[in-house]
């Protein structure tokens, strides 16, 4: 039986339940707690089975029927990448169907991949000389390369909002210059396209964030809104597609945001600072075009409440929910 009819229901019989496999994530940070408390939830079972790659002896308050997969390691920053590789592995061969990760430092893996200097900047010279082509800036970016997928997004999901990143990870100062007419229609045409096959939404209706104070007012107050986004929005109309703008950011989250079935922002903090205000606790990370399905909490390792039984598993649960729906 085919799965795909099925994305956005529960599963009828425990054959139909998609297996899913969970990273561990920085063996420092608060992603084994997190991932043991939601875990804990008994009617997650009946949506899905799962597999935890990880230190075992962290995981040790994992249920017992849940599968864990021990891989050794020696910093908290190799750790975390070979447990991603490590899912990488069993999603490749077919013994899963869907990925969430648990958050991992980016700092930490960076220094293990080589990354870092003897002062503790970025290294390009002994990045190349690892063998690196790039900087690990994040999971998104990290399976993208490893299922050889160029068109992706970040899409952060909370109940009925759902938003991508035209720009991802990318310092501010460089923003502008990757708001291209096609950078932007990529993550409209993106978007439309996981809207109706994922969410079953028949024509979605996505709005499209300026960049500029007011949308650029025009031009007065920048020009990539008229140069850049305007034109991206335009050619997703003529493909059929139903977006709006470019819309001011500034009030759209206050008067338009349930309006919409998806919204294109142009930078990180211009569409997580709204969001994680408002949903924090279930707002989930979802990778938009990749073969599988790959989600995660929208934190981070919160290193100082990491080991101390106080951090929130909502947004796990949530990610892992959502991962069982859409396998």
């Amino acid at each position: 039986m085919s799965r795909s009819s099925k994305r956005t229901q529960r599963p009828n019989t425990l054959a139909e339940r998609p297996t899913v496999v969970i990273t561990m994530g920085d063996p420092k940070g608060i992603g084994p707690e997190v991932i043991a408390k939601a875990l804990s939830h008994k009617s997650l079972f009946a949506q899905g089975r799962f597999i935890v790659i990880g230190d075992q002896k962290i995981l040790r308050r994992i249920p017992s029927s849940v599968e864990v997969v021990d891989v050794p390691y020696k910093t908290p920053g190799e750790g975390a990448l070979k447990f991603l590789d490590k899912a990488i592995e069993l999603i490749k061969v077919g013994l899963a169907g869907a990925l969430v990760t648990a958050p991992l430092s980016k700092e930490a893996v960076s220094r293990y991949s080589g990354n870092f200097g003897p002062q503790g900047r970025i290294d390009r010279h002994s990045q190349l000389l690892a063998g690196h082509s790039q900087l690990f800036v994040g999971h998104t970016e990290y399976l993208a390369q490893a299922f050889k997928t160029k068109n992706f997004d970040m899409m952060f999901i909370a109940g009925q909002v759902r938003l991508t990143i035209v720009t991802r990870h990318v310092p501010l100062k460089d923003v502008p210059k990757w708001i291209t007419p096609k950078a932007v229609f990529n993550s409209i045409a993106l978007m439309a396209k996981t809207l109706k096959e994922k969410f079953r939404i028949k024509s979605p209706k996505i709005a499209v964030l300026g960049l500029n104070p007011h949308a650029g007012e025009g031009g007065i107050l920048g020009t990539e809104d008229v140069t850049c986004i305007l034109p991206a929005i335009r050619e997703a109309q003529a493909k059929g597609i139903h977006a709006t703008g470019p819309m001011p950011a500034d009030t759209f989250f206050a008067y338009h945001l349930n309006h919409y079935d998806g919204i294109i922002a142009m930078y990180h903090d211009q569409g997580l600072t709204p969001l994680k205000g408002m949903f924090m606790n279930e707002l989930v990370n979802f990778t938009a075009g990749l073969p599988f399905v790959r989600t995660s909490p929208a934190h981070g390792t919160a290193y100082d409440i990491a080991g101390k039984n106080k951090a929130d598993p909502s947004s796990m649960l949530s990610a892992l929910k959502l991962a069982c729906q859409l396998a």
